[in-house]
């Protein structure tokens, strides 16, 4: 018997796109941060709230990630704050694939933070 090994990180496409992620919002002068937590824990809510006490101090732009709807997108962006919305049609969690054409959606030089509101999930891992 002959053994193959086969040793490639599974999550090496993502690992790379989340590279050039990064090199974006290096080159931006951006922070970005990555919001995660089950349904109903509060993520929009918290946004909100966020949007309305930077109102005037930071320039926020948001990309939420939904399963099929657009309503919290649509409930933050009321708040006066860019957002762009993913719906990953059944995914449970956002990849950095996933994020790469959305930021071609923000001129990310003119904001100050940038939120990703992830799906809302209680299955999958935080690893992404």
């Amino acid at each position: 018997m002959t053994e193959i090994r086969v040793e490639q990180d599974v999550l090496s496409d993502n690992d790379r796109a989340a590279a050039a992620n990064r090199e974006r919002f290096r080159a931006a002068g951006v922070y970005v941060m990555n919001l995660m937590a089950g349904p109903g824990a509060g993520k929009t809510t918290l946004l909100e709230k966020t949007a309305a006490a930077l109102a005037g101090r930071a320039r926020v732009g948001v990309i939420v990630g939904d399963i099929q709807t657009s309503r919290d997108a649509d409930r933050i962006a009321r708040h006066g704050v860019q957002t762009y919305q993913i719906n990953t049609g059944g995914g449970c969690h956002l990849d950095a694939r996933m994020l790469a054409p959305a930021l071609d959606a923000f001129d990310l030089a003119a904001l100050d933070v940038l939120i990703v509101e992830n799906v809302g999930n209680l299955v999958c891992p935080a690893e992404f």
